[in-house]
């Protein structure tokens, strides 16, 4: 039984099963070092960075990543779809508590801002930052100002 292509010519079904199980095994390997290092960082953001390095020393994905990748994205919209049905299935439950869940989605996302806001001023003040921009900017030097460079570089 041969196998027809479909798509561009670069494209097989097996190289998108060879890409899609290079992401697959990039997030495991990202799950298992987290859990077995126990580090405070997802296992699939650990993947990704395994992901990047592993793109940084091959020079790069391969047209195939890419256009694996780009299917990918492609159809991202499906997965809203159960969190669309979990919005319809608790539609009551919206529509009596709705009010609250709203105000306690604004009053945490504002208290998030804050928090991180002093968190960085923090930061800032306990590893040496100065908390403050520069009182006023750097001059410019001015390449083809031929006063100021002794006719070096500068316009004819």
């Amino acid at each position: 039984m041969a196998f027809r292509r479909r798509g561009p010519p670069y494209m097989t079904e097996f190289a998108m099963v060879g890409a899609l199980a290079t992401l697959v095994v990039c997030q495991l390997i990202g799950e298992i070092v987290v859990h077995g290092l126990h580090l405070p960082v997802p296992g699939p953001v650990l993947g990704l960075l395994l992901l990047v390095a592993w793109f940084a020393w091959r020079g790069g994905p391969t047209q195939t990543m890419g256009t694996t990748a780009d299917v990918i994205l492609s159809n991202l919209s499906l997965l809203f779809v159960p969190a669309a049905v979990g919005i319809v299935q608790h539609g009551q439950r919206f529509l009596t508590q709705g009010p609250a869940i709203v105000i306690a989605l604004f009053a945490s996302s504002i208290l998030t801002i804050a928090v991180t806001a002093y968190a960085f001023l923090w930061a800032d003040r306990r590893f040496g930052g100065t908390g403050a921009a520069p009182a006023e900017p750097a001059a410019r030097h001015d390449p083809f100002d031929t006063d100021t460079n002794s006719g070096t570089g500068g316009a004819p």
